[in-house]
């Protein structure tokens, strides 16, 4: 059975199963470099069949992520805000029309609501205009089921609970399920406009960061600051209701409208006028981020709890959605042994819908024909193009640069090894591309951990962005334990852990203000490479971590060897390993003479 799962909204991509396992997943805006690209994902398609050698004719499925016709319950509740809150109607009626349309001009601000509603009516067509007649069926899933159905056929757990929380389906913005064995049943629902995700949101936008991006920077933030908020945003705002609920005030803080800059007189009169976005940080500033990161967290404790009475015996959680994203918020759940295991996929956000989405047809066909020999399975988040060393060669030389030296794999590691250990700073392009938001070890900026100030040289020189934001560790799973107060592992890096005392000063580079740091476990046989790079800088150093962020400058993350060289140029970094082949600072200078 050859499926091909898209989501067609918010983050955009594309996956390709083959009897359930899958073959190829990619989000749309590596390819288009239009960061969280909401836009049909044609690129993200072509890619996904080119690297399962596979042509769209060969298709039996195409699965997609949002059932588009079930739309009552959201206008009932536009209706109602709009009845309730006049003021913000034409926000909404504005939002409601983006819904339908979409957003068709590639320079607007929110590229992720490019999207529309009406085009998942239109998918035949839409596809038969790019591929003519096809014979593959299209089914449509519930939006929730397919983030569960994402992260769920990963964990594989006999018992679990799985959390999916995010802006918003087609009518639920949270759902908890219960998985023992092959019965699956929803414990909760929460409907839509009651969001965590518009919540966390839209105070993202009042802090002056781009909304439906800058959630993390707000985490970020919120450390440095004391919830002096919290009290007032959970009786006000967010409030709690029986059995694990919660609703949202959306006449005092109202998402569509915050997504133009416009907030309530009574949010104003409490909090004080929004931040500009080029306008310095305060500690009143940090102190709303506090609040709001523990209201959060508060909130999702409270659904958690309720979820515990419920199964008490159950200790796998699961959780996927856009909100799975809040590392920290991840992280004391295991601080607070709620569970014992904890697992959130490469893709929690709306991406991994497509790999949810063709894990549901796969299953709903497994049931229909009884096949028993079918497993439903994802081995590595690697599942974007592969580039051989040839194609990395012809990058270099349609650029008209001189093709740098070629070494084999003992002399790759000896190199690099011993230029992080003098704290060089190394770009890093190898293998498949990740599925999802972070750099895994493929597609990296690497770097000592043991120098703090390395912080400030990849802030100001490569990554251009605000000092307040942590950077990240990838560290050998054997040694993960040693240096954080983390008992599983951290495939994803989508768990915050405390640096263990001792570590804080080895590390201090990857060490947030409060001590944390967003662990990335690598384990040699995810990713055999990467971990021989960090075994052979253990072995130089006695550290068996370095500092890992993304392979990009204010971008998507680069995809293609050609955006590997482009970026590593525009950069002061020291070495591109790209394959087998490396440049140096003497490449760089013959380069940058031509």
């Amino acid at each position: 059975m050859k499926i091909l799962g898209l989501s067609t909204m918010g983050n955009s991509a594309a996956a390709i199963t083959v009897d359930g396992k899958v073959i190829a997943a990619i989000e749309e805006e590596r390819l288009t470099r239009m960061k969280n690209d909401g836009g049909f994902p044609f690129h993200a398609i072509k890619t996904c069949l080119n690297s399962a050698d596979m042509n769209f004719s060969d298709l039996d499925e195409i699965a997609v992520y949002w059932q588009p016709w079930r739309f009552m319950n959201r206008s009932i509740a536009v209706l109602k805000g709009a009845i309730l809150d006049p003021k913000n109607i034409k926000f909404r009626a504005k939002r409601v029309m983006e819904i339908i349309s979409g957003k068709k001009n590639k320079n607007d601000d929110y590229p992720e609501l490019r999207g529309s509603w009406i085009d998942l009516f239109r998918i035949k067509s839409i596809l038969k205009k790019e591929y003519g007649n096809f014979s593959a069926t299209i089914k449509y899933y519930d939006h929730h089921d397919c983030h569960a159905a994402s992260i769920l056929y990963l964990a594989n757990y006999k018992q679990t609970i799985c959390l999916t929380y995010d802006g918003g389906g087609e009518s639920d913005s949270t759902v908890i399920y219960s998985v023992n064995g092959d019965v699956q049943k929803r414990l909760k629902t929460i409907l839509w406009p009651n969001s965590l995700g518009h919540f966390y949101s839209s105070f993202t936008g009042f802090l002056g960061f781009r909304m439906l991006e800058g959630e993390y920077k707000m985490m970020g933030l919120a450390p440095y600051g004391k919830p002096v908020f919290k009290e007032y945003i959970l009786s006000k705002i967010l409030q709690k209701k029986p059995d694990g609920e919660y609703i949202l005030n959306t006449k005092i803080l109202n998402y569509h409208a915050a997504l133009h800059g416009a907030f309530s007189f009574e949010l104003e009169s409490k909090l004080g006028k929004p931040r500009k976005p080029n306008e310095e940080f305060t500690e009143h500033h940090h102190n709303i981020a506090s609040s709001v990161q523990l209201v959060f967290e508060e909130i999702l404790f409270h659904m958690l709890a309720w979820t515990k009475k419920q199964e008490p015996n159950f200790e796998n959680l699961c959780i996927a959605g856009g909100c799975g994203l809040n590392v920290t918020a991840n992280g004391k759940i295991i601080k607070n042994k709620l569970f014992k295991n904890i697992l959130i996929p490469p893709a929690p956000h709306d991406a991994g819908c497509a790999v949810g989405a063709a894990f549901l047809a796969e299953k709903k066909y497994m049931k229909l024909y009884k096949r028993s020999n079918h497993h439903l399975k994802m081995d590595s988040p690697y599942l974007g193009r592969t580039y051989n060393d040839d194609e990395i060669k012809s990058a270099f030389e349609n650029r008209g640069l001189v093709v740098p030296t070629k070494f084999n794999e003992k002399e790759l590691l000896e190199i690099l090894s011993s230029a992080l250990s003098r704290s060089e700073v190394i770009a890093w392009f190898q293998g498949a591309s990740e599925f999802g938001p972070r750099a895994l070890g493929n597609r990296s900026f690497i770097a000592d951990p043991r120098n703090d100030s390395i912080r400030d040289i990849l802030n100001k020189k490569i990554k251009k962005r605000e000092l307040f934001r942590p950077f990240a560790p990838s560290c050998k799973i054997e040694v993960a334990n040693d240096f954080f107060e983390i008992n599983q592992e951290s495939p994803y890096m989508n768990i915050v852990a405390n640096v263990r005392e001792d570590k804080k000063n080895i590390i201090p580079a990857v060490t947030h203000t409060d001590g944390t740091a967003r662990v990335h476990t690598v384990d040699k046989k995810d990713n055999l490479l990467y971990w021989k790079l960090i075994d052979a800088f253990e072995k130089k150093t006695g550290v068996g971590v370095v500092l890992n962020t993304s392979f990009n400058i204010q971008e998507p993350i680069v995809e293609n060897p050609t955006q590997a060289i482009d970026c590593f140029l525009r950069s002061s970094v020291e070495f591109l390993a790209i394959g087998s082949y490396i440049c140096d600072i003497k490449w760089r200078k013959e380069a940058e003479g031509k």
